[in-house]
């Protein structure tokens, strides 16, 4: 790939695709470009997809003349992916060594049916955590597995709980987690052990967002507070969309806020402007709103009845 493209994100993904098409054509895997919700990536044959969205993040950070480094890094990954799916399969103890609960979107979780909904928009499903790769768990391979699939996702959440977190930072009333980890927004899956990974005590419960997979925000909420909780968590997550410029890891993940009940329900606390629109259609009223992403707030009834209403 030549640096002459400059720094145009559409010409680095381009680019990159057809170097690493080439490349891995070369060593014996079909790649193809394909577009999904989440950006472009490469459907690699047999195996799975690698997210262009994040060789371009990596290439956009780095500069031209390390390009073909960085790519050929990449090269590697997939061919090491593709030496583990032929290699002998893992022993019982590799497994629960290697297993990790992950959140993906409900959107990408057409292929993960044995996977566990966390929450509307929230998928949760298995990945094996490599010392130089991941792989998750498909529908096509998960029942090769000689463990149970809920030993394996009890085993994977308590490892992806262990799974280091890097900084810890407060922004506008939010707090962050993060990490170079894939599975830090996987900490939810169990959140108890989040806080107290934290030191943090919610007994009113937690509002959370997670953008990307490697990274989590929070906030306590309180009657006081109000829906301003949730105002300060949304715009937070609006400043980490492509639409703001932000280029997630491994795309983005959610675009919604969540509440979590010390019971352990989880609701969504925003709705799309189109389940606006007919739920007003519905009692007769016409609302001309815009066709995008954007979400609106829209309380679930468990927050509204805590911390609106003061009903509990």
């Amino acid at each position: 790939m030549s640096a002459d493209q400059g720094l145009d994100r559409e010409s680095v993904l381009y680019g990159a695709a057809g170097y690493l098409i080439q490349e891995l054509g070369q060593r014996g895997i079909t790649a193809e470009a394909i577009m999904t919700e989440h950006g472009r990536a490469l459907q690699l044959e047999g195996m799975g997809m690698l997210s262009m969205e994040n060789v371009a993040d990596d290439l956009m950070t780095t500069p031209p003349s390390q390009w073909e480094t960085m790519l050929q890094r990449w090269v590697q990954f997939a061919v090491e992916a593709s030496q583990t799916r032929s290699a002998p399969k893992p022993s019982a103890d590799e497994l629960l060594s290697l297993v990790r609960t992950r959140i993906i979107a409900t959107a990408d979780a057409d292929s993960h049916s044995y996977g566990r909904p966390v929450v509307e928009g929230l998928f949760q499903v298995l990945s094996l955590d490599y010392p130089t790769h991941v792989v998750t768990l498909t529908d096509a391979n998960i029942g090769d597995l000689e463990v149970s699939l809920d030993v394996l996702f009890d085993q994977g959440q308590i490892n992806t709980d262990a799974e280091p977190i890097d900084e810890t930072f407060s922004e506008n009333g939010v707090r962050c987690v993060t990490g170079d980890s894939m599975f830090i927004a996987s900490k939810i899956g169990n959140i108890p052990a989040l806080l107290g990974r934290l030191g943090v005590e919610a007994p009113d419960g937690l509002l959370f967002a997670v953008p990307n997979r490697s990274l989590l925000m929070y906030s306590l909420p309180t009657r006081e507070e109000g829906l301003g909780g949730i105002v300060a968590i949304a715009q937070m997550v609006d400043s980490f969309t492509p639409e703001a410029g932000f280029n997630n890891p491994g795309g983005l993940l959610s675009r919604n806020a969540f509440y979590w009940a010390p019971d352990g329900a989880i609701e969504p606390q925003m709705s799309s402007y189109q389940e606006v629109h007919d739920r007003a259609a519905s009692h007769g009223q016409d609302l001309d709103l815009p066709e995008d992403h954007t979400l609106v707030i829209q309380p679930g009834a468990v927050f509204s009845r805590r911390f609106i209403m003061g009903l509990e």
